[in-house]
């Protein structure tokens, strides 16, 4: 049995490749095995004292935490771990847009990517909030790790921020979106175990893929916005 089983958060550290652990994909693996090796967490009530760290004492156990190693179950543990505080499963992320034509509004597409999981819609890159994380640090790192666009790639467009609640198998979720614009517009999308396919789309056939009416609804607002900055 590992601390997850008995309803402990686990938080695994990232290795040196800096990528993480997060949200499974619901097909019963826990992310690909990444050569890490995890650490569990001995919680206090358990004998053997207070909390500490230690190696997996067995090869099954060092086979769990390989496998844990993954984008995928950091974001898992994240949303479990907030859902057994009786928080709100709290996610942030960035729409990301370029121009293929200088100063025309017509010329705006925005990026969308598919996930690899559930029913495979259609969102801008975001992610479960880490610990330790404020929600700008974390919408930067999910649209590097899911998109493979680093801050520096990126002009962030003030005055624009966004706030969606709706419910998530019957819990509460909040998810926040910032504004940023390509400086390259030509520059390569690298996709994340999560996600199988992106799409460059003008405003209608981004309300079209995005399928759910608050996206859609974020989607008008955000031209709006950008409209009325021209």
């Amino acid at each position: 049995m590992v601390a997850a089983d008995l309803g402990v958060c686990v938080r695994f550290p990232r290795c040196p490749s800096g990528l993480g652990a997060s949200r499974c994909h619901g097909n019963g693996q826990r992310g690909s095995a990444l050569g890490r090796q995890a650490w569990s967490r001995r919680p206090s009530w358990l004998p053997g004292g207070p909390p500490r760290w230690e190696r997996p004492s067995s090869p099954e156990r060092a086979s769990r935490g390989l496998a844990a190693g993954s984008l995928a179950w950091r974001r898992s543990e994240s949303s479990r771990c907030s859902k057994q505080r009786g928080m709100a499963v709290r996610a942030c992320g960035l729409i990301i847009y370029r121009r293929l034509q200088s100063k025309v509004t017509d010329g705006i597409e925005y990026l969308l990517l598919q996930t690899s999981y559930g029913t495979h819609h259609w969102t801008p890159p975001k992610g479960h909030v880490d610990p330790g994380e404020d929600d700008l640090q974390t919408a930067f790192r999910e649209t590097q790790e899911e998109a493979g666009l680093e801050a520096s790639q990126l002009t962030l467009i003030e005055g624009y921020k966004k706030e969606l609640h709706y419910p998530v198998h019957g819990k509460p979720k909040t998810v926040i979106y910032w504004l940023a614009e390509m400086k390259d517009c030509n520059a390569e999308i690298r996709l994340s175990e999560e996600h199988q396919a992106f799409q460059w789309l003008k405003l209608e056939d981004a309300c079209k893929f995005a399928e759910y009416e608050d996206m859609q609804a974020t989607l008008k607002e955000v031209h709006q916005f950008l409209c009325s900055k021209e």
